[in-house]
């Protein structure tokens, strides 16, 4: 598994953000990945690595994560991200009614947003577990419990080993696999001039971009008639993840996986790859 990739592409979006714009390999037909809130492009390398060896995969870290910048008027509206992604496919030169993608949480959220904010634009996608909810369903401003979580969050340790030993003994980490953890590790911290190591997306801003998912109903995308798969784990008692999105889309279909949860695409990295394969060639 390699975790060196070329240093990223940067292209404009609102509110004075620069997405950083990842190429992770391939040199077949583009596909658009977007990660989870928390994650970056390079921490999915396990999961993108069968991907590449048919497509080329192009990858945004949304705002205040990876290597993009955060927005300049603290803005983190879920439709905002989208406006992230959208001035990736921009850049990328993807023709409307053409982009293929593959999403994991809110990043799989992002592109059916992204096709609601721009109808038609989505092709064919897999989306394991996007964050979707019913309208009424969301939660109110600040009240999501994985705000406060975020914003405790541990940010600097003495190095990456350091953190890795962490990690492997709590869940979720625990239960992803070994090269994905790994994978995890090296590409979630920056490094510092003393030596140590943070976390590249910082706690606060976590915890934003969860406060800012109240605009993820699935009402809002019962029009788009791309054909996506959704890939869903356990019902891990929040919420019935992936379920609102899978019933408001008109042309559907949902890959159940119940002996993962959430982190699904870290966990088992090459079944799920398998399913996003079958969902961009069907």
């Amino acid at each position: 598994m390699s975790t060196d990739f070329p240093e990223p592409q940067y292209v404009e979006s609102v509110d004075g953000v620069s997405v950083a714009l990842h190429h992770l390999g391939g040199d077949g037909p583009p596909v658009l990945f977007v990660h989870a809130t928390g994650f970056n492009a390079r921490t999915y390398t396990p999961f993108v690595t069968p991907l590449t060896k048919h497509y080329t995969v192009w990858a945004p870290d949304l705002r205040a994560h990876g290597w993009s910048t955060r927005p300049n008027n603290d803005e983190f509206g879920w439709d905002r991200l989208a406006l992230d992604v959208l001035a990736a496919v921009d850049h990328l030169g993807i023709e409307h009614g053409t982009l293929d993608g593959v999403g994991h949480s809110v990043g799989a959220a992002m592109l059916l947003l992204a096709d609601a904010l721009r109808p038609g634009l989505l092709r064919r996608a897999y989306g394991y577990e996007p964050i979707m909810w019913r309208p009424g369903e969301a939660f109110a401003p600040g009240t999501n419990p994985l705000i406060q979580g975020a914003q405790k969050r541990k940010e600097v340790f003495p190095s990456r080993a350091d953190a890795m030993e962490r990690f492997a003994a709590r869940p979720p980490f625990s239960t992803v696999r070994a090269d994905a953890l790994l994978a995890y590790v090296s590409a979630a911290f920056e490094d510092l001039e003393d030596g140590t190591v943070r976390l590249r997306c910082r706690g606060a801003d976590e915890g934003a971009t969860y406060d800012g998912e109240r605009v993820s109903t699935n009402d809002r995308i019962t029009q788009c008639s791309a054909r996506i798969t959704i890939g869903k784990g356990a019902d891990e008692g929040f919420g019935n993840l992936g379920m609102p999105a899978y019933e408001a889309l008109r042309n559907a279909t949902l890959e159940v996986h119940a002996d993962l949860g959430h982190f699904g695409p870290l966990q088992a990295p090459d079944r799920l790859a398998n399913d996003a394969l079958e969902a961009l060639t069907s």
